[in-house]
């Protein structure tokens, strides 16, 4: 669920030179690049960059020239699974990690993964819900579904920061139901924060991964780690 320190958590996975984890990407919602485009228009555009700021990392090249060839890619009706398996092309041995919040509201865009790809990891981030809606609340997050979505629900922020919880955990539980229990792992946020080598290690573990210190450094190789904003790379 949003705000349950999934930032943190990328920042983490990619200070480790076998994983690349971008900002969000949010593919898995829609079957098309071109699709993606149309709907992820207008105010919703900056939910684009993810995939940007990712080819861009791959690949070594400009922001307008990747942009040019997501461009390209939308234009040839390339599928999202597709595009996955081109990035994945483009990495190589590196595993390549998709976090992006918002696919926890819709269970059957999730479940997708276990068709585009073989065997894939899964890493459930699960935060105490007190603590993840003390901070939808601080964030006033609530601001982001529009004011029509609120109406609709006629639910208070508090009220939506609970059932934004409440349903994203259901959503998440009820797809790795469905995953083998060695391709899932759950991480605590309040463990990631208090015991960040002990998580890091966890997770190599689950990954087949050596640990690599650097992982709990999130302030070292910060374009690695993609923690500039886009135009600022």
């Amino acid at each position: 669920p949003p705000r349950t320190g999934s930032t943190l958590l990328r920042v983490m996975l990619a200070g480790h030179p076998g994983l690349f984890a971008p900002p969000e990407l949010n593919l898995l919602l829609f079957s098309t690049l071109q699709e993606r485009k149309e709907i992820l228009a207008g105010g919703a555009a900056s939910h684009l960059q993810g995939t940007v700021r990712a080819v861009r990392q791959i690949r070594g090249c400009g922001i307008e020239e990747a942009e040019q060839l997501i461009s390209r890619y939308e234009n040839e009706g390339m599928t999202i699974q597709e595009f996955y398996g081109k990035m994945q092309e483009w990495l190589g041995d590196r595993l390549l990690v998709d976090k992006s919040p918002g696919y926890a509201m819709n269970a059957p865009a999730m479940k997708r993964v276990e068709s585009y790809f073989k065997e894939p990891y899964y890493i459930h981030l699960l935060r105490h819900p007190y603590g993840m809606i003390n901070s939808y609340l601080e964030a006033r997050l609530d601001l982001l579904i529009g004011q029509q979505m609120s109406d609709v629900f006629s639910l208070n922020r508090q009220e939506i920061a609970e059932m934004t919880w409440t349903v994203n955990v259901k959503n998440i539980l009820s797809v790795l139901e469905t995953v083998p229990q060695d391709r899932q792992l759950t991480v605590k946020f309040e463990d990631m924060v208090n015991q960040p080598g002990d998580t890091a290690r966890a997770i190599c573990t689950f990954l087949n991964l050596e640990y690599n210190p650097g992982m709990i450094a999130p302030y070292q190789d910060t374009d690695q780690r993609m923690t500039d904003g886009l135009h600022d790379a």
